[in-house]
């Protein structure tokens, strides 16, 4: 039996638990996965009304038990070669690859800390100029004479931000910038993204173009063969390695050849933090421009705030991104957005040992989410949960803590790419709110999973300010 700093109790095989724990509420039920998937707002928020922010559940087969305080949160995320580890169904885990950061948790911090640099930092300030760039030319573009479709709309500024950033691909050369790669065009590159994405939750691990699984292995297959291309072609130019994630990666390598980043780990995670950077960044973007609008008075209290501090009609292609520390407002409504609307859960693990924690008991093999739509659904972490108010993020408020807001997870498994996902909405958003109005076409409709994303086809009207 072994106490941890934050009051885990955890048991030794064969051991059994003290004679006062329960086990968590609800009985689990062969329909659980389906009525997740379907909608994962309504499945969290019926069981935590019903029982409590801390229930058990048949989703993903076996007995997974969802959590959401902030003690059970903690005990989640920080359980990492205790008494947890990794648990995401084989397709998925498949789909990540050998050298993901979820595989081989021996070396999951020395992989982990190798490749911050290139998402904080000075490298992180240094892309400011390149995402003010492609961030004011696709505004530029879009049209304010008919509504603009939201979700495609950003997607594609996204991607034209983040590609550069990860792979070092100039885009601005169109389809030039293909030449010689085994994928000939931005549009097919983004093709073999989203088969390669729509993989990840195959019901079979049939390598079969008849699945989903099956097709995205195979796109993954070809996406992997285009990281290998790109990088025999940078190899053969000048590096910087403060340009971009693949340059960083190729130009450790060079220095330390014996060290974390092997050929197969640069491939994989070039593939990986692209795709995951891309369809969160633009899931954020998209909700935070559909909250403002159905907020009108947020809006405009966050373009006032800007008015203040950066100035009536500044350049904005000179604000750095340290300056953007004086928009707090502008933060919170962020933070506010990932609150009410988190794209998706943040900790699949696998208990390898049973625990107690307060007074309930954990048994091992059963899997346990963190869930941010419980977490952040709870009157016990957030004054009136249900109204979107981004004050409570300021500092006198004194919401959103550690384990009580946990849109980007928590312990070792913490998002690597928080930092530039908040920095790139900032400046999408600082751009927006000098540029535009926008005016909303009704509520929108949402997939639900494995994202939360704004349906494709939801409208919004522009109107120019300037």
């Amino acid at each position: 039996m072994v106490p941890t700093g934050q009051d885990v109790l955890v048991l030794d095989d064969g051991q059994s638990p003290p004679t006062d724990v329960v086990s968590p509420p609800r009985r689990p039920r062969w329909t659980d996965t389906l009525a997740y998937i379907a909608d994962p707002d309504e499945f969290c928020r019926v069981n935590l009304a019903r029982h409590g922010p801390v229930f058990k559940t048949g989703v993903f087969g076996g007995t997974t038990v969802f959590v959401g305080s902030a003690r059970a949160n903690q005990m989640a995320f920080n359980g990492d070669g205790s008494y947890t580890e990794i648990s995401l169904p084989p397709t998925t885990m498949a789909m990540f690859g050998e050298y993901s950061l979820f595989q081989r948790p021996d070396l999951h911090r020395q992989r982990k800390s190798a490749l911050r640099p290139a998402f904080t930092g000075p490298m992180l300030a240094g892309y400011g100029p390149r995402m003010h760039q492609v961030i004011e030319h696709h505004l530029k573009s879009w049209d304010t004479t008919n509504p603009i479709q939201l979700v495609p709309s950003v997607e594609a500024l996204s991607f034209d931000v983040l590609a550069p950033l990860m792979l070092g691909i100039d885009l601005s050369k169109g389809d030039d910038a293909f030449k010689g790669l085994p994928i000939a065009s931005k549009d097919a590159l983004k093709q073999q993204y989203k088969t390669f994405f729509d993989g990840f939750y195959g019901l079979l691990k049939w390598r079969s173009p008849l699945t989903a699984f099956g097709r995205g292995w195979q796109a993954r297959t070809r996406l992997i063969e285009f990281m290998r291309v790109m990088i025999q072609r940078r190899r053969g130019s000048d590096i910087d390695p403060t340009q971009d994630l693949l340059a960083m990666m190729l130009a450790r390598q060079q220095e330390t050849p014996d060290g974390v980043f092997s050929d197969a780990l640069i491939e994989n995670q070039a593939l990986l933090q692209l795709w995951a950077s891309h369809y969160e960044i633009t899931g954020l973007l998209s909700s935070w421009m559909y909250q403002l609008g159905r907020h009108p008075e947020a809006l405009q209290r966050a373009r006032a705030e800007q008015a203040t501090e950066l100035g009536a009609t500044p350049d904005l292609r000179k604000v750095e991104l340290d300056q953007l520390k004086a928009l707090p407002f502008l933060d919170a409504t962020i933070k506010e957005t990932l609150r009410t609307l988190p794209p998706t859960s943040t900790a699949n693990r696998r208990l390898s040992r049973s625990v107690v924690l307060d007074g309930v008991l954990y048994e091992k093999d059963w899997t346990v989410i963190a869930e941010p739509r419980i977490a952040h659904a709870m009157a016990e972490h957030f004054t009136d949960p249900d109204a979107f108010e981004p004050e409570r993020f300021l500092p006198e408020h004194h919401q959103g803590r550690q384990y009580e807001f946990i849109p980007f997870g928590g312990g070792v498994h913490a998002c690597l790419g928080a930092q530039l996902a908040l920095a790139m909405a900032k400046l999408f958003a600082i751009h927006l709110l000098q540029r535009f109005d926008w005016h909303l076409s009704g509520t929108a409709k949402f997939v639900q999973f494995p994202l939360k994303q704004i349906n494709n086809s939801y409208r919004v009207q522009l109107n120019n300010r300037t």
